[in-house]
């Protein structure tokens, strides 16, 4: 930024140890744990303390990531090898979001015409960064899949990331997963559609992701979910179900308009709407938390 320019942070996103920041033009910054390339500046700093203790070059302060790659598919470089994006500095991220230990970033709009490009870094257990390798990935690498001409009207708006899973939701409410959430069943190595969403006319306004749950909500106010859920964080209501393989309507929100949804590793959290009447009524409707049942 110049001397003069003022720069805001807009979002703020936490893994388990390292903290990702974006600010107003679009800049990422970095600090916390390097151990499996969450700061995304290209290394861990692996190093031995002692005999048998290892250590890493985890930063104490932010600093503001540059360099983003690519891989062979992408560039002239050889199979197998990632080159690094021309003019790195000048890409301007839009939304960011963070797994356990791993990180999602989708750019902003840009006036060149190329379509916005999404970007993964750190651990890649289970396929959560979407190259089709269970691989740790020290530097944004672009995100090829989610290209082409299907993505040029239905481009990436938002990041979203559960403890090791990813999500990318698009302009059209449609959403890409990849990794697991599940203790069963096979990883989604590279981006998949929700197509039990998109198949069936759900616009998906916002995402999020837990520990081992998932949650979407739409533009119609429908709110789903899946995943386990063995403290109640699916929001299938006391003495039902705290699983589920596919995408289940939550029903104690049927009648709330949800805007956006936040989950925790063992909870969930929603904002909503409350503009008019119906809202209100809506509202009346759901059970109440008191601050004297909460065990803190």
């Amino acid at each position: 930024a110049k001397a003069n320019e003022d720069v805001d942070i807009v979002q703020v996103a936490c893994g388990e140890q390292f903290t990702v920041v974006l600010t107003s033009l679009g800049h990422l910054y970095t600090a916390g744990l390097a151990e499996y390339g969450q700061l995304g500046n290209g290394e861990t700093g692996e190093h031995f303390v002692a005999a048998n203790k290892l250590a890493f070059a985890n930063a104490t302060k932010f600093e503001r990531r540059t360099v983003f790659v690519q891989d062979s598919e992408d560039s002239n470089a050889k199979k197998g090898e990632t080159t690094n994006i021309p003019n790195g500095g000048q890409i301007a991220i839009a939304s960011v979001s963070c797994g356990k230990n791993h990180t999602v970033a989708v750019e902003a709009p840009t006036t060149s015409g190329h379509i916005p490009r999404v970007f993964t870094f750190g651990c890649g257990d289970y396929g959560c960064l979407g190259h089709g390798v269970q691989a740790d990935q020290y530097y944004p690498r672009l995100l090829a899949t989610l290209r082409g001409p299907l993505f040029a009207t239905n481009y990436p708006v938002r990041a979203e990331a559960g403890s090791s899973c990813s999500m990318v939701v698009t302009k059209q409410g449609h959403v890409y997963y990849m990794g697991k959430h599940r203790q069963v069943g096979e990883a989604t190595m590279r981006p998949a559609l929700i197509d039990a969403l998109a198949n069936n006319a759900h616009v998906v306004t916002s995402a999020s992701g837990g520990a081992a749950t998932v949650f979407c909500t739409t533009k119609n106010g429908v709110t789903v979910s899946w995943g386990k859920g063995d403290t109640g964080e699916l929001g299938y209501g006391r003495g039902n179900q705290k699983s589920s393989a596919q995408p289940k309507f939550v029903e104690s929100l049927d009648s709330c308009m949800v805007t956006d949804v936040s989950c925790g590793y063992g909870h969930t959290l929603f904002l909503v709407k409350d503009d008019d009447s119906e809202d209100a009524k809506a509202i009346k409707k759901l059970a109440k938390l008191e601050t004297d049942q909460v065990t803190l």
